[in-house]
């Protein structure tokens, strides 16, 4: 069969809306690990305020990048999707949790902070996908490419530090903010694999072009001349 030309399944919401719970869970764990790694390697203190703060950015990520996927089964006009798009991007969401937890960390988002997450957020594209393309869709994920993401992780976490140095604001030394970066993108990194594993068991049938796949997500059915069976 040509698999090159079949549509993906339609997910399922209750099965979207549970994967969403489940990458919300994991971001919400990797926040505070990120945190407790770089207050390890760092040799600073532990304090519950900034483990809630890396809870709350690992949230505002998952939820933001659950929402616009959803919204992208819904349907919505050009300008409303590129939106959205821009928003659920690398560099929407880097500014977005940059400009929140500045804001909660100094009472103010200083403008270099925020250059410092436009150029971190171009080695994080790979992070900034949603929980089906995560899962490689219709075919499953691999696990190398989630290893690549995890070192896209380290290397985010190190431009940002360094871009903030340049800017005026010594957050962290370099590798306590790599360190941090990679340990951040273990946790969603494993669960993201496991879907792709789980997304990897699909079944097809042909019957004269008329074709039926379906994997974990859902099923999807229809009509490909080069798919005899």
């Amino acid at each position: 069969m040509d698999m090159d030309n079949a549509n993906r399944p339609a997910i399922n919401i209750w099965t979207f809306f549970a994967l969403a719970a489940l990458d919300l869970a994991a971001n919400a764990a990797a926040g505070p690990a990120a945190v407790a790694t770089a207050a390890h390697v760092n040799g600073s203190p532990l304090t519950a305020r900034a483990m809630q703060i890396g809870a709350l950015a690992g949230v505002t990520k998952s939820g933001v990048l659950a929402f616009v996927e959803f919204a992208a089964y819904a349907g919505l006009p050009t300008a409303a999707w590129i939106l959205l798009a821009l928003v659920a991007s690398s560099f929407g969401i880097c500014v977005l949790i940059t400009a929140e937890v500045s804001n909660l960390v100094l009472g103010e988002t200083p403008s270099a902070l925020l250059v410092a997450a436009v150029v971190a957020a171009i080695p994080l594209s790979g992070e900034c996908i949603g929980i089906y393309q995560s899962a490689g869709g219709l075919y499953g994920g691999q696990a190398q490419s989630q290893l690549f993401v995890l070192g896209l992780d380290a290397l985010g976490g190190y431009v940002f530090a360094r871009m903030a140095h340049n800017g005026g604001y010594d957050i962290c030394p370099y590798n306590v903010a790599a360190a941090a970066g990679a340990v951040y993108g273990v946790i969603p990194g494993f669960f993201h694999t496991i879907l792709g594993c789980i997304a990897g068991a699909t079944m097809y049938e042909s019957t004269n072009g008329h074709y039926v796949i379906t994997n974990a997500f859902g099923t999807r059915r229809g009509y490909n001349p080069n798919w005899n069976g």
